[in-house]
């Protein structure tokens, strides 16, 4: 995929990837904290395990280094992922917690430089700012702890936090892995792997559960939780990050927060604030700004007859 269609997956896969933050907080209201997810990875790796046998052949050509990375993948973007993520929600608003959660794309940009050695020129970091600035705008515009305390909205922040981590980890190792593997086999890969991880404590769980306890409407948020953010966001945003680096694709992430409280406001029934909307303005025009960059940088490489290489993001 190139340009349009790149920006495209990448805006998309956030929209779908924030709304698990709400709609996590449903499912803590109707099941464990180990079975939840157990069951909603269980359900994305039972529905994207026809790719596995699709691209079988492919399997014999991974390498133990990326079979660490798709590892990491799933024990710590979906395992500590999950765990930081209904622990935090549990404690905190939607709103609050999609609030926390746009702090992703400053983490993922500090990391892209870090780890990948990606370059953030001017443009990626005034988006970077942009999207910061989106996230200061929402947080200081009236949001209310869920009435529970400042200092339970503080430890549910924290623990937020953790997710948000979790998630930059989930994309740095994504990005590396991207280069040589099929996005499309590392959804049931670390689904596998995380459902093993998570396979004791909820079957535990599980024998002392009553399943006809929870609501229509929470086994409907679990199984959402499993496949839209997970199967139909991952997806869309593995495709996109291929093409772009790690610093390109953390502008994007500005949408995640936009999505995670539209789902606040028609499914949580949490309160709406005008200013909310200076907060999306921001976001969107961060994310302009880096789809510009990355065409604008793509121009300038194309006109000094330099092709644009998805290697030179993964240094070894």
């Amino acid at each position: 995929m190139q340009g349009i269609g790149v920006f495209t997956a990448l805006l998309f896969g956030m929209l779908f990837f924030g709304s698990g933050t709400p709609t996590a907080k449903i499912v803590t209201e109707g099941f464990p904290i180990f079975l939840a997810p157990f069951l909603r990875l269980l359900l994305a790796a039972l529905l994207t395990t026809p790719l596995l046998i699709i691209f079988r052949r492919e399997l014999r050509g991974i390498s133990q280094r990326d079979w660490l990375l798709i590892g990491g993948i799933g024990a710590i973007g979906l395992v500590a992922f999950s765990l930081f993520l209904l622990s935090g929600m549990a404690l905190v608003s939607g709103v609050i917690g999609a609030v926390v959660m746009s702090t992703s794309p400053a983490a993922v940009a500090v990391g892209a430089a870090w780890f990948l050695g990606d370059t953030l020129g001017p443009a990626k970091l005034m988006a970077v700012g942009l999207s910061i600035a989106g996230v200061l705008v929402i947080n200081t515009s009236g949001a209310e702890a869920g009435g529970q305390g400042v200092w339970i909205s503080i430890l549910g922040s924290l623990l937020m936090l953790g997710a948000v981590a979790s998630a930059t980890a989930y994309s740095l190792f994504a990005k590396r892995v991207t280069s040589k593997v099929r996005p499309v086999l590392l959804i049931p890969l670390a689904a596998w792997i995380a459902v093993g991880i998570f396979a004791v404590p909820g079957l535990y769980q599980a024998a002392k559960f009553d399943f006809g306890a929870p609501s229509i409407e929470q086994w409907s948020a679990l199984a959402w939780w499993g496949v839209g953010p997970y199967g139909i966001g991952t997806m869309l945003w593995f495709y996109g990050l291929k093409s772009v680096q790690a610093s390109t694709a953390a502008g994007f992430m500005g949408a995640m927060p936009a999505s995670g409280l539209l789902v606040s406001y028609v499914w949580l029934g949490e309160a709406f604030h005008w200013i909310h909307l200076v907060g999306f303005a921001l976001v969107l025009a961060a994310i302009a700004l880096v789809a510009w960059a990355h065409q604008h940088g793509k121009a300038a490489a194309g006109a000094k007859g330099k092709a644009f290489k998805n290697s030179t993001v993964y240094p070894c």
